[in-house]
């Protein structure tokens, strides 16, 4: 029997996962039923095809959205090795999931009406959780006297989301209109919501610029969908 030691691996599977994400954001930005049926028919792929990568679409999106935090992550970890400081990796945090979530508003705003429980939400509040308790964490004798930091990163994790959802849905007539929608507000609300200690932004110190490398935000497979 040949071996098959030394192959590349079967592209097939990561085509067929690439092809469903594009039609999960084709239907949500058209405003389209987004139902696996239908996810299955854009992507021109069988059910079996879709459930053999996703048990639902609780799971596609928190596939989908696992990006915007990976990205996250991958940032901090290379703002780490450089030396900076804890507050200014949750600086470039916050700066890109809003990107993130501006780059893809159409398919966010649309995946506000799929038909996914509300574990999807709990699962994200925890993701991002988890991040701001890595970062509490690190911070030591800097956090103040204050609840549990798993409390508090939740705290922080669900009132981030929250901003970025309520986002979403005050702009949609703009986006809808074409309009150019500016991220910068939503930026300022989600870092000014955090404390002083932990953004390391006083109430008069500007929030900086350029805090986000802008490939950071686009999905590996935009150009291909």
């Amino acid at each position: 029997m040949p071996s098959t030691a030394g192959r590349a691996p079967d592209p097939r599977p990561a085509r067929t996962k690439a092809a469903i994400f594009a039609a999960a954001r084709d239907l949500s930005a058209r405003d389209g039923d987004v139902t696996v049926n239908a996810l299955a028919q854009r992507a021109g792929v069988s059910r079996a095809a879709f459930y053999s990568h996703f048990s639902g679409l609780d799971d596609l999106m928190g596939a989908m959205l696992a990006t915007m935090f990976d990205r996250q992550q991958e940032r901090s970890i290379e703002l780490a090795a450089q030396g900076r400081s804890i507050q200014e990796m949750v600086r470039v945090s916050a700066a890109t999931m809003v990107a993130y979530v501006a780059h893809h508003h159409a398919f966010l705003r649309g995946a506000l009406d799929w038909k996914f429980s509300h574990r999807t939400y709990l699962i994200l509040v925890g993701t991002l959780a988890d991040l701001h308790a890595v970062a509490l964490d690190r911070l030591g004798d800097q956090v103040p006297l204050s609840p549990p930091i798993p409390q508090m990163a939740r705290y922080f994790a669900g009132g981030s989301l929250d901003l970025l959802i309520q986002w979403l849905v005050d702009t949609e007539q703009d986006a809808r209109a074409g309009q150019e929608l500016d991220r910068e507000p939503l930026l300022a609300g989600v870092l000014r919501m955090l404390p002083s200690w932990y953004t390391g932004l006083g109430p008069e110190v500007p929030i900086p610029e350029d805090l986000v490398l802008e490939w950071l935000v686009a999905d590996p497979d935009d150009s291909a969908a």
